[in-house]
C-alpha cells in the first residue's frame, strides 16, 4: 500500500505540471468513477478506510478495469466543481486516487 509521503510527492509533481482547473477536475472525476466502478458498493464506501482492498474488488472484475462512461465522469466532475475545492486539494486527491487505482490494478491483475 502507499504512504502519505507517496501522495505528497505525487501531488507536488501534479502541481508542477500546472494543468488548468477544468482538466484537473475532469481527471479527478475520471479517477473517482473508475475506482468506484471496480469496487463493491463503490459509491457507498470510502476505499481508503480499509487496509484489505482485495475484499472490495467486485466479483465481475476479472483481469481488467471496468471503465467509466463519459456521462459518469461528467456528473462527478460537476459535483467536484460545485464543491469549489482549492487547486492544492484537487492535486492531492488526484495523487491519492492515482495511487489507489494503481493498487486496484495490481489486485485485479493478480485475481485473473
Amino acid at each position: 500500500m502507499f504512504t502519505k509521503e507517496d501522495v505528497v510527492k505525487l501531488a507536488f509533481k501534479i502541481y508542477k505540471e500546472n494543468q488548468n482547473v477544468e482538466k484537473s477536475v475532469w481527471k479527478l472525476a475520471e479517477l473517482c468513477v473508475t475506482i468506484n466502478n471496480n469496487i463493491k458498493d463503490g459509491y457507498d464506501i470510502k476505499p481508503l478506510e480499509t487496509d484489505n482492498l482485495i475484499l472490495l474488488i467486485r466479483e465481475d472484475v476479472n483481469g481488467q478495469l471496468i471503465p467509466p462512461s463519459e456521462d459518469e465522469i461528467r456528473n462527478v466532475a460537476e459535483i467536484i466543481h460545485h464543491e469549489n475545492p482549492s487547486r492544492s486539494q484537487i492535486d492531492w486527491y488526484i495523487a491519492e486516487k492515482q495511487l489507489l487505482l494503481e493498487e486496484i490494478k495490481k489486485l485485479i491483475g493478480n485475481k485473473s
